[in-house]
């Protein structure tokens, strides 16, 4: 019997101590310290003529996503409703193992090749085209072979 039942929630409780509140203060908090830095390394790093907005486009665009994830390393997620004891052992991890392993000899496939027909052809490209052009159909082969598995499953 789960005795910790009544202490789950949607938005669980800190590792740290507190409940889902002080969670999400301190994942605010230290999503906003991180948004900052990078907002401040943007300005280091760029040329920009309005050194005020750039700070403030790139603290307010990246705070949502480091938001996130500094809920998802503060979070204890024995204290998640609805979340799986062991996420390993579930059919979707399985699905995933499954899907990137199929992925990954598909980049091996596409990427020997693709480099082969650049060197034979003589063609130039930037390299940072190629790369993205791998990266986004390793992204898409998972995506459609994990959803090919699951409505195998069905």
């Amino acid at each position: 019997m789960d005795t910790n039942r009544g202490m789950k929630s949607a938005w669980g409780r800190a590792r740290f101590g507190g409940g889902s509140t002080t969670l999400l203060a301190a994942s605010l908090t230290a999503g906003a310290l991180v948004s900052a830095g990078l907002g401040g390394l943007f300005l280091v790093l760029g040329n920009t003529q309005d050194p005020v907005l750039a700070f403030s486009v790139v603290a307010v665009v990246t705070l949502p996503v480091t938001a996130v994830l500094a809920w998802a390393v503060l979070v204890d997620r024995s204290t998640l409703a609805g979340a799986l004891e062991k996420p390993e052992d579930s059919i979707e991890s399985a699905w995933y193992d499954r899907a990137a392993g199929g992925a990954f000899g598909d980049v091996l496939i596409v990427g020997g090749l693709g480099a082969g027909a650049l060197a034979f052809t003589g063609t130039e490209a930037p390299l940072a085209w190629a790369l993205s052009a791998l990266v986004l159909f390793a992204m898409l082969d998972l995506a459609v072979r994990y959803l090919w598995l699951k409505r195998a499953a069905r």
